[in-house]
């Protein structure tokens, strides 16, 4: 039976159906267009809840749910804390979701680095491999790092979170809300350095 996954990033939110040999069957992306904090929940729960109905009248009903979050999922509480997403400082999203699809369909929710690190390992290049950094750049920063066979997690599920690393001093304010790293190597902060470096020049 197929499985939903979902994959929330800084400015949109991608959602698939997928074959148990990882095919994909169906694919759809929304933008959160602003949307934050609770507006973003519903659009998850949503969207999932749409795909799952389809398939439910095709007689093809979907077996589980996996979401991939930015930012630090905390396991036991079911929470998200993702700083590019307004009001997810720590967002109840696993209960959200139990409560809109039902609780007879497996949830399952990981970082987004985590996930794809075990992407790469279940279909991508790092097939056969048991040490593997996959490096996520969007909106935000982060990297899915393999060891030794075994994702790498580390206290608070932090390992990974790479954004907040410190590249130079003096420390700026505008750092504060995604880390030093994140504030100049995300896609927004590339397009933001190229154009400062840019600036005055004739194009």
């Amino acid at each position: 039976m197929p499985v939903i996954g979902v994959d929330l990033g800084g400015t949109k939110l991608a959602l698939a159906v997928f074959s148990e040999e990882g095919r994909i069957l169906q694919r759809q992306a929304v933008l959160l267009g602003g949307r934050k904090g609770a507006e973003v929940g519903r659009l998850i729960t949503d969207q999932a809840l749409a795909l799952r109905e389809a398939w439910a009248r095709e007689a093809t009903p979907v077996r589980g749910l996996g979401v991939a979050v930015p930012g630090i999922y905390r396991a036991g509480p079911g929470t998200v804390w993702a700083p590019n997403i307004p009001g997810w400082e720590d967002y109840p999203l696993r209960d959200e979701i139990r409560s809109a699809l039902g609780s007879d369909l497996p949830v399952r929710i990981d970082s987004d680095r985590a996930c794809c690190i075990l992407g790469e390992t279940w279909q991508g290049t790092a097939r056969g491999s048991r040490n593997a950094i996959f490096l996520t750049v969007g909106t935000g920063i982060g990297a899915g790092i393999l060891a030794e066979g075994r994702v790498l997690r580390g206290h608070g599920d932090a390992a990974g979170a790479i954004g907040w690393l410190a590249l130079e001093r003096p420390y700026r304010p505008e750092y504060a809300p995604v880390g030093c790293f994140e504030y100049h190597a995300s896609g927004p902060g590339l397009v933001s350095g190229v154009r400062e470096r840019r600036a005055g020049e004739i194009t």
